[in-house]
């Protein structure tokens, strides 16, 4: 609103153009009456929609936001779908941003969607740093951590993850079982905690069935700012440079599908027979894994109710942490 018709409507009322702004933006340091008085006559005036004057008055937007690492991935596009399906059906809209990995990206979408004043915010944090978690947990913004199961004792927030840790070890397990012995493990960031706890999973696997950790097999992927495009890039490197390197290897666990996807497209590049010479073995279970040859084996994540579960607990924030099982699709990689 310009300020000729804030100081309409302060002349009518006889108060400060300051006071109407504070009033229409919401602000706290008016009082009740000065507040229902200035909407009354914006309404009157028409110079803000009803709807919005409602919302001012309630102190609610019904708008949530949603901050993800990069919705062009397919694991996150179908979690969108629910995230938006269920706030719909309890009247609220969303706003979205993408990060493609970038801390600086992600302060700047939390920003606005402060300023915006929206009723809650959904969030796949960058994980490079957390200060921005801590301060919205210590200013008590309502948010919910999805796909990260984060130890760190300064957030008192709600989280909805998988259970990475057994997922990383059922995934290793299987390889082990269809006779793998030299098992890469291909990560994502080092300080991404998905990562880190499937890595956690895959070690487990291994001391259980007496195989020795060999760190020339394992691979973390710092470089991944960016779309998911870059992960596939990433990967495919990663399988060239265990060949180039020497290193022998009869099985491949990937951070996720989309890495699996690189490296199914290295192996065949480098004519390595798929699963004969090489199992593959990804995470999420995303649609092309299905349709892809040849079709890859995975970890299936439930994206629905992943969705789902991280707007319950919106509205629920006495439920902190919700851990959810994944299980494992047999296709033809393995």
């Amino acid at each position: 609103m310009d300020y000729l018709k804030l100081k309409d409507i302060a002349e009518k009322l006889h108060i400060s153009t300051s006071s109407v702004s504070k009033a229409l933006n919401g602000r706290f340091d008016v009082s009740n009456k000065t507040r229902d008085e200035v909407l009354k006559i914006a309404n009157e005036l028409g110079y803000i929609p009803n709807k919005s004057a409602v919302s001012l008055r309630k102190q609610k937007t019904y708008i949530m936001g949603v901050i993800v690492e990069d919705n062009s991935n397919p694991f996150w596009s179908e979690v969108l779908r629910w995230i938006e399906k269920e706030l719909r059906g309890k009247g609220y809209h969303i706003l979205f941003v993408n990060t493609n990995r970038d801390y600086k990206n992600e302060l700047d979408a939390i920003d606005i969607f402060l300023q915006r004043r929206l009723d809650g915010l959904l969030i796949v944090p960058t994980e490079s740093d957390y200060e921005d978690l801590i301060e919205l947990s210590n200013k008590g913004i309502k948010f919910v951590i999805m796909g990260r199961d984060i130890k760190n004792d300064k957030l008192n927030v709600s989280m909805v993850y998988t259970d990475d840790i057994y997922g990383g070890y059922i995934a290793t397990k299987h390889l082990i079982e269809k006779g793998c012995k030299r098992i890469a493990f291909i990560g994502a960031q080092t300080y991404n905690s998905s990562s880190k706890l499937r890595f956690e999973g895959y070690k487990k696997a291994l001391d259980e069935s007496g195989l020795a950790l060999d760190n020339s097999l394992i691979k973390f992927n710092n470089n991944l700012q960016g779309s998911f495009l870059l992960e596939i890039e990433e990967s495919y490197n990663c399988v060239f440079s265990l060949v180039k390197d020497g290193v022998h290897f009869d099985g491949i666990f990937s951070y996720n599908d989309v890495m699996a996807f690189g490296v199914l497209k290295a192996l065949n590049e480098l004519r390595i027979s798929i699963p004969d010479n090489v199992k593959v073995i990804g995470y999420d279970d995303i649609l092309y894994s299905s349709i892809i040859f040849p079709k890859l084996t995975t970890v299936r994540t439930d994206k629905k109710l992943l969705g789902e579960t991280a707007v319950s607990l919106l509205f629920d924030p006495d439920i902190k942490r919700v851990s959810l099982k994944g299980n494992l699709v047999i296709r033809e990689t393995c």
